[in-house]
């Protein structure tokens, strides 16, 4: 008989009972302190970074010992300012020491909102600094838009709300008027809203139109498209399927991905379907998704960096070469062993090099990548294209400003800015743009090979952005290239970032400092992209073999396909 008492609580079930009560202990503690931990990061993410808005001799003083230290010659006296938010503007305005970026947590999740009258201070330096170094400053004028009416306009809406917390969204709500009036992909006032980005899609109509083509639909959403811009209308391309042994005739659009899913193009009397080649999705302008995008980011980077998607040249067999030429980023490139890369044999017939998901950076580490397989010196240079570059008296800061000072870029580069910041510049720091003319454009590429030539696929998609689409376009310079897969992202058309702060808010900025005009005839490239010769609809999952298969279709190509 069991000594057992009726009812009460076995040994088993007790165990079981004081462990589910330390374990919902435990997971009330870990709800607690993760509160606890977003509230602490809400509090940073709303204080405004410090900015040094008034700089002591001893600042000053320590600054330039600093650079000197590093072998870098101060031609003109100080590195710093005394005041480098106040005019006058000098060569040396926008400068503060070290140039260190925003504190981790603070660059990672950023301001969720700004104070009005903060900002209203800000916009005298933000309208000064425009004024005399963007890039689209001109350009937007000469289609109309009102600069000074622009300012003024967002200075009443920020005086009337004084001393209010604004999100980002309603505070910045201006720049999105400017971006959607003139696409600039390489300007974002703040750099935390990166919404304001907006790059390309492609798609291809079911058929050839046998009349012009005035509207398209997306997003549920008609669009007119302008007889004036030759980057909104139906381009003609060949297309090559997986599996098909030869090319085919196509017909296709790119537009800005914030006009949503293509579905339609209207020509004639005809609605022609179209069909997207790729999906991209929109940018949140939520802070803690963007927050835990860009973490999600940094640990997909890593993993994909320890899975080799590194920089390197390999043999795909047929006579194909394949050269992966990742972000043009340091990590990407320096310290990664060339022992195996693949060495240029008299049986190659085709390299293809492959350009997607590649989001700029330092186009010198995809030229060194190509050594030996490519004659850059046969390839036009970046002064070949038609643009115009600021030259005002804040072109060195921001540029220095992009650069984050020393130790992101060599010592002969930053010697560079230093010395172009100490020759004079007239008083009161005027707008300057210098100019430099075409000699070549995009549209002027054509696919003539010689005989017995290597020839070159470069494979781009619509996130190959900035870099990417300048050694896209210096590639096609050479007669035995073709762009293949769907138009690039479009971050080609402002140019040549600077990077500065607003000093009171504490939020970084980054605008264009140029404009280029990479085909010739004045067309929007940025949201659009650059063209290809050979829209590849798969371009985003194309395998090993069907790389192999495109080199091999390739190779059949005698001439032009346009």
């Amino acid at each position: 008989m069991s000594g057992r008492v009726a009812g009460a609580p076995q040994p088993a079930a007790g165990a079981r009972r004081w462990l589910q009560t330390l374990a919902l202990g435990i997971a009330t503690l870990a709800l607690v302190c993760a509160v606890c931990f977003f509230a602490l990061l809400e509090f940073v993410a709303h204080r405004p970074a410090r900015v040094p808005v008034n700089l002591t001799a001893a600042e000053i003083q320590a600054e330039d010992a600093r650079l000197k230290t590093l072998g870098l010659t101060l031609a003109d006296g100080s590195f710093l300012s005394e005041h480098p938010f106040q005019p006058p503007w000098t060569s040396h305005s926008l400068l503060i020491p070290g140039q260190a970026p925003e504190p981790g947590i603070k660059k990672l999740l950023g301001s969720k909102d700004v104070r009005a009258d903060q900002l209203l201070s800000d916009l005298d330096v933000l309208e000064a600094v425009m004024q005399r170094a963007y890039g689209g400053w001109d350009t937007a004028a000469a289609r109309g838009w009102d600069w000074s009416g622009w300012f003024a306009d967002w200075r009443r809406q920020l005086a009337v709300r004084g001393r209010d917390r604004l999100s980002l969204d309603e505070a910045f709500a201006p720049v999105d008027k400017l971006i959607a009036f003139q696409r600039d992909n390489h300007t974002r006032i703040p750099l935390l809203r990166r919404s304001t980005e907006d790059g390309s899609q492609t798609a291809t109509l079911d058929e050839i139109p046998r009349s012009p083509c005035t509207q398209i639909r997306a997003g549920g959403r008609t669009f007119a498209i302008s007889e004036n811009d030759a980057a909104q209308q139906v381009r003609a391309a060949r297309v090559w399927r997986t599996g098909a042994g030869s090319l085919g005739e196509a017909r296709y659009v790119s537009m800005p991905a914030s006009f949503g899913s293509p579905e339609a193009v209207r020509c004639g009397d005809r609605s022609i379907g179209l069909r997207a080649l790729s999906k991209r999705t929109g940018l949140t302008r939520s802070w803690l998704r963007l927050a835990i995008g860009e973490l999600w980011s940094r640990m997909t980077t890593r993993a994909v960096h320890s899975q080799a998607d590194l920089a390197r040249v390999e043999r795909l067999g047929g006579g194909v070469v394949y050269a992966r030429l990742p972000t043009f980023a340091s990590s990407n490139y320096e310290g990664v062993s060339r022992e195996s890369w693949a060495r240029r044999q008299p049986s190659d017939r085709v390299l293809i090099v492959d350009l997607r998901n590649n989001g700029g950076g330092d186009e010198g580490y995809g030229l060194g990548a190509l050594e030996g397989w490519v004659d850059e010196a046969r390839m036009r240079p970046e002064h070949d294209l038609g643009m115009q570059v600021n030259a005002s008296c804040l072109a060195g800061p921001l540029r220095w400003n992009a650069l984050q000072g020393p130790g992101h870029a060599s010592t002969e580069a930053l010697q560079s800015l230093l010395d172009g910041m100490a020759r004079p510049y007239p008083a009161g720091c005027p707008r300057a743009m210098q100019t430099r003319k075409a000699q070549w454009t995009y549209g002027q590429r054509r696919f003539a090979p010689a005989g017995g030539a290597l020839r070159i696929v470069a494979l781009v998609n619509s996130s190959c952005a900035s870099d990417c689409e300048l050694i896209t376009a210096r590639l096609a310079s050479l007669p035995e290239t073709l762009v293949a897969g769907t138009n690039t992202f479009g971050m080609g058309r402002f140019i040549q970032p600077g990077y500065s702060v607003l000093p009171l808010t504490g939020l970084r900025y980054r605008i264009s400092t140029g404009v280029s005009d990479l085909y010739g005839d004045d067309r929007s490239v940025d949201g659009y992209g650059l063209d290809v010769d050979i829209v590849l609809p798969d371009v985003d999952s194309l395998t090993t073999g069907e790389l192999r298969e495109l080199g091999r279709v390739v190779e059949l190509v005698r001439s032009s396909l346009r």
